[in-house]
């Protein structure tokens, strides 16, 4: 009867832990700061929560990045809390290099077992990161492409296609078309960059651009 007692409580001793569950690594719910979009030459802050229901400490908790210019890891360099109850994890990002990027998390526990965000083997934690100046470079490509270039081509085709009709009517349209695509590409190339004040004010700027155009005799 003894010796079954022990068998009994060897057997439980060894349920215990994968009853308990396996470690979890995820994304908080706030702050939100896995994001799929970032800016070069600015710091950025990342946590997780990781959680082990057998307490467990860790060992090593890593940022895996990858990206054209090479393959970083970054340690994390604050830890809170507890393991069993949810421990969190912050990464400081001094930058990230311009371009696309696949990476992933890993924690490593004191027993060698490592949990991955995202979990599966294949599966990647992707983003953009974008330089301000080259989205002005385009920008600035763009303005002469829409204010030059297009009313231009309107105005020829305007005038091929109707020669009775008015230069100066044709060349107005083919500035306010131009004016219009050029707010469009503002819009597309700054929305997520700046708040919505500064978009507001790049539209009253078209609007005078049209307010003098078709003022114009």
């Amino acid at each position: 009867m003894t010796r079954l007692v022990t068998l009994l409580v060897a057997l439980l001793a060894l349920a215990l832990p994968s009853l308990a569950g396996k470690p979890e690594l995820k994304a908080l719910a706030a702050p939100d700061d896995l994001k799929s979009l970032y800016r070069t030459n600015e710091k950025y802050t990342l946590h997780l929560e990781y959680k082990d229901p057998d307490g467990f400490t860790v060992k090593s908790a890593k940022f895996h990045d990858k990206s054209k210019d090479g393959e970083p890891s970054f340690d994390a360099k604050q830890l809170s809390g507890n393991t069993e109850n949810g421990l969190n994890l912050t990464w400081e990002i001094n930058g990230f290099a311009k371009g696309d990027h696949a990476g992933y998390f890993e924690v490593e526990n004191e027993k060698g077992m490592v949990t991955r965000y995202p979990s599966g083997a294949n599966e990647y934690y992707s983003f953009a990161v974008e330089s301000l100046v080259d989205k002005w470079v385009v920008m600035g490509i763009g303005l002469l492409i829409c204010l030059f270039m297009l009313p231009f081509l309107v105005y020829l085709i305007a005038r091929s296609t109707n020669k009775q009709g008015n230069p100066s009517s044709a060349a107005r349209i083919g500035l306010i078309i131009g004016i219009f695509a050029a707010l469009a590409l503002f819009i597309f190339q700054f929305l997520s960059w700046y708040s919505p004040l500064v978009l507001v004010l790049g539209g009253i700027a078209a609007l005078f651009l049209l307010v003098v155009v078709l003022t114009r005799r």
